[in-house]
């Protein structure tokens, strides 16, 4: 069988499951999605450029939140961040005697992992947005949170709230460059190195914070 006629089943597979409760899936993308009027909340399916037909193809995927009025991602998970399947980066779905156990473990981790962030973030906003702002979208991750995403959907009394917890989260090494950019930057002068100017490493909650002033003591 073709490495891609194996992804396309395992796809179909998994995405018959969640038709009923309101997912579409796109055969073209290999992507399942739902949306309300805030976000569009997509499953992406992933394989390899490097399958061997009948040997190795593999399989994975990723879950997100996407406003609807911006292309960024206020929350991202996969399965590889969660360790699932355990041991290994991907399941290998080359044989179709593969395909119902990895059917079953992805669909058990998409239940556990995403599905309740969606149903809260759907169905009671203002709690989920509460919760997020003290623990964040994922705790067995860590304190994993997007500022925008709180203050837009919550307040600027959380989003400081969130603010504090995200920076006592962060390594000591770069604890050390938040404070010392942000204690320059919130009042209006130059990052003092490239951390401010352009930190690729969650760049996006430092600069929210930034640019709207949220001012906490840290």
């Amino acid at each position: 069988m073709k490495a891609n006629e194996a992804f396309d089943n395992v796809c179909s597979l998994i995405s018959e499951k969640y038709t009923a409760s309101g997912w579409k899936y796109s055969k073209s993308g290999h992507w399942m999605t739902k949306k309300d009027k805030n976000f569009m909340y997509k499953v992406f399916f992933y394989t390899s450029w490097n399958n061997i037909p009948d040997k190795i193809v593999a399989f994975y995927g990723e879950c997100a939140i996407i406003p609807l009025k911006s292309k960024d991602k206020i929350f991202h998970i996969n399965t590889r961040q969660c360790n699932v399947p355990s041991g290994q980066l991907y399941w290998n779905i080359a044989n179709e005697e593969n395909w119902e156990r990895t059917v079953k473990e992805f669909t058990n981790w998409l239940d556990s992992a995403f599905i309740p962030i969606v149903e809260c973030c759907m169905n009671d906003l203002d709690n989920f947005v509460e919760q997020v702002a003290v623990r964040g979208f994922y705790p067995p991750n860590g304190y994993v949170i997007d500022i925008s995403f709180v203050l837009t959907y919550g307040s600027r009394e959380l989003a400081e709230e969130a603010t504090e917890r995200y920076y006592t989260s962060l390594d000591e090494p770069i604890k050390k460059e938040f404070k010392e950019n942000y204690e320059s930057m919130i009042n209006g002068n130059k990052a003092v190195s490239a951390y401010g100017n352009n930190m690729m490493r969650n760049y996006s909650n430092f600069r929210n914070i930034v640019e709207n002033k949220i001012v906490v003591i840290i």
